[in-house]
């Protein structure tokens, strides 16, 4: 009886420590350097890695995704409003999911965006990314500072303005 307490106690606290590991993992996203990807193909590619040095705002949106399209409208919003003069040192990647690449070409006109957008056409792609940013429940915008680290995770536009103070911006 004491061997199957033994035994029973050492399996729950291997299932305690599992879902923990599980969950750092899924949290450790931010505070860990961005993935390395290439988003894009061509001329039109953008690499993460080569925009090391700058502020970025990466934002995986599409039309299907009310949540992400609202969020790519008001980081829009933003860098159109009153600081888009110091807008200079930070990137935004636009990054769509949508069917194809003219759907995304007609939100963009209707929603006026600007800016350049890359449309991942491929399934593969898509998954490879929902993976790497850990978007298992929609699409998201990230911030990542010129480190190359994430730090923040669907920023809202007081986020953004930290972006504008080198002390604020450690607070993301």
């Amino acid at each position: 009886m004491k061997k199957l307490v033994i035994i029973l106690t050492c399996i729950a606290a291997l299932l305690l420590g599992a879902s923990a590991f599980v969950d750092n993992r899924r949290e450790a996203a931010i505070g860990n350097h961005a993935p390395s990807v290439v988003i894009g193909e061509g001329d039109d590619a953008v690499s993460l890695e080569a925009l090391k040095g700058k502020w970025v705002v990466l934002s995986f949106w599409s039309a299907a995704d009310a949540g992400s399209r609202l969020g790519r409208n008001q980081i829009e919003a933003f860098f159109r409003g009153p600081g888009a003069d110091a807008a200079a040192d930070v990137e935004v990647v636009s990054v769509n999911f949508d069917r194809s690449s003219q759907l995304m070409n007609e939100i963009i006109k209707h929603d006026n965006l600007m800016g350049s957008h890359h449309h991942v056409a491929s399934p593969e792609t898509m998954d490879a990314l929902r993976a790497a940013f850990r978007m298992d429940n929609g699409l998201r915008s990230f911030v990542i500072n010129p480190d190359g680290e994430l730090v923040a995770a669907d920023p809202t536009p007081n986020d953004l303005c930290l972006l504008y103070t080198s002390d604020a911006a450690d607070e993301l």
